[in-house]
């Protein structure tokens, strides 16, 4: 995006999902153009937060700009162990966290809803 636009000048960065380990998310066709829009499943495809760590983060450390970066995962634990990998690095200015992915099998929504 640097080649288009002045990422120093944006607001702030949000990072893809990030879960401990690479996720290869849902078989394609994950996109699919509507007459209003478009609809997703994704599946949080992701490269996981070591790689993010070694290969994305040197980078968003250069960028004049608030870096939040996103964290999917599967248990409370997965969602303390990305943490407790990203807390180690510099150049994170907060998280945002992902609680709510209805088109993932195991878990998506388990986090997003409360039960009666």
């Amino acid at each position: 995006m640097s080649d288009l636009v002045d990422v120093g000048g944006l607001g702030g960065i949000i990072t893809k999902s990030l879960s401990m380990k690479p996720r290869e998310g849902n078989p394609p066709r994950r996109i699919a153009e509507t007459a209003c829009g478009m609809l997703n499943s994704i599946g949080l495809a992701n490269i996981g937060v070591h790689k993010f760590i070694a290969e994305k983060l040197p980078y968003l450390r250069t960028v004049d700009t608030t870096v939040l970066v996103n964290i999917a995962a599967s248990s409370v634990q997965e969602y303390c162990d990305v943490l407790s990998e990203l807390e180690q690095q510099d150049g994170i200015d907060g998280y945002e966290i992902n609680v709510s992915c209805p088109n993932v099998k195991e878990g998506g929504l388990t986090f997003g809803t409360t039960s009666a």
